[in-house]
């Protein structure tokens, strides 16, 4: 683990990290959706915290009430749905050093958007009311199959029971560099207590703090794995 690293500013300045938040919205019909309660605090206090140690950040944010500045070294793209945000990822890969999938996406919507507000008096049994659902696509999937070998990819897991197991899954199944576990009580707090699995199999604990000093943590691990990235330190 490097948390005690600090890479020499005028590499840091040279460092992109693209970094999805918030939550996405599933469009039902015009005024209906299915969503999150995700707040956005996690992917904001690491946007901030990125450019505190002069890194250049990409930040595509799905509806939530946290509000991101944009600068010169901060780049804000404003998506909706998980295919918004796939879209949008897919357009800026290739311009990040690091990714971080903060995002809480939607796993899945629906097979058809009605064009009107869907009425009661429309459903034939209006006590019941079926709803049919496709998957959406595995935006963190999608970035560990086309990531180059230099790029270094950031997951989290939020989880209501065997979080550190389904963690771990995630971890191997995306081929992701690191995985940030927490649980469900963190969704709209200001603090968050999680552990950090590490593609090697470590681990480091992080006790209840506020978001914006576990983000501090995430930076700085991040910033050493892509240091320690033997293809970086060669050039390859």
């Amino acid at each position: 683990m490097y948390s005690h690293y600090t890479l020499k500013s005028d590499i840091i300045k040279m460092l992109t990290i693209l970094i999805t938040l918030g939550s996405t919205r599933e469009y039902i019909d015009p005024v209906r959706f299915l969503s999150n309660a995700s707040s956005g605090k996690m992917g904001k206090a690491l946007t901030d915290e990125a450019l505190k140690q002069n890194c250049k950040v990409i930040a595509v944010k799905g509806p939530c009430n946290t509000e991101i500045k944009k600068n010169k070294n901060c780049k804000v793209i404003d998506v909706i749905s998980a295919r918004d945000m796939l879209s949008a990822v897919k357009k800026n890969l290739k311009n990040a050093d690091i990714f971080m999938g903060a995002a809480a996406v939607s796993d899945y919507r629906p097979a058809t958007i009605s064009k009107n507000k869907i009425k009661k008096q429309d459903i034939e049994n209006n006590e019941t009311f079926s709803l049919q659902l496709v998957k959406n696509p595995d935006i963190i999937k999608y970035v560990s199959e086309h990531k180059n070998k230099k790029q270094i990819s950031i997951g989290f897991a939020l989880e209501t029971k065997n979080l550190l197991k389904y963690a771990e899954t995630k971890l191997k199944e995306k081929d992701l560099d690191m995985i940030v576990a927490n649980k469900a009580s963190a969704i709209s707090s200001d603090k968050s207590q999680v552990v950090l699995i590490f593609k090697n199999g470590k681990r480091k604990t992080l006790k209840l703090s506020s978001k914006q000093k576990i983000a501090k943590e995430i930076i700085n691990e991040s910033i050493g794995i892509f240091k320690n990235n033997k293809t970086c330190q060669n050039g390859n």
